[in-house]
């Protein structure tokens, strides 16, 4: 579980080199599916590898053709914010258990990618905060927990099919 959480912080340190514009979702759901798996076994751990890698491809298939973002200096801002916030949640949450501090900082992560950035970044920090909340029912071992979080996917993904086309074609006129 450890090792699990472990190379989901390095990976959120790659995407930062990446410019976090929807390249890196496959590998984050991949690892996600894997810190996920580790904590919960049975059909919500075999559900959740599955929703983790199936969305994150398909919003990645999706996203490509908005990926325009060049990553600059102030990419790393949000990983940085949230390794804080992780450290604090860590120190102030101890009580609870590793898994279960380690998975809420999943969710912090994508929220502090949300904060920063064109929409496009905005739009995959919140998919990520989506991916926290599905390895935070595993965590929980909560189905609908799971079934919340794979909605609020869901509608995630409709709001960015609506909106991110329209945000394109503004970006177009405006050059």
């Amino acid at each position: 579980m450890i090792v699990g959480f472990g190379l989901l912080l390095l990976l959120l340190l790659a995407l930062a080199g990446l410019g976090r514009d929807g390249r890196g979702l496959p590998l984050y759901g991949l690892v996600c599916a894997f810190a996920g798996a580790t904590v919960c076994g049975g059909l919500l751990a075999l559900l959740t590898s599955i929703a983790l890698i199936g969305l994150n491809i398909g919003a990645w298939i999706w996203l490509r053709r908005f990926a325009g973002h060049v990553p600059d200096r102030g990419a790393v801002l949000p990983v940085v914010g949230a390794l804080l916030l992780l450290l604090a949640l860590g120190l102030s949450g101890a009580s609870l258990g590793l898994a279960p501090v380690l998975g809420a900082g999943a969710v912090l992560v994508g929220l502090c990618g949300a904060a920063f950035g064109p929409a496009l970044v905005q739009f995959t920090g919140l998919l990520m905060a989506a991916d926290g909340l599905i390895v935070m029912a595993c965590v929980l071992q909560s189905w609908p927990f799971f079934a919340a979080a794979v909605a609020l996917w869901g509608v995630l993904g409709a709001l960015g099919m609506t909106l991110l086309p329209r945000l394109a074609w503004r970006r177009v006129e405006e050059n």
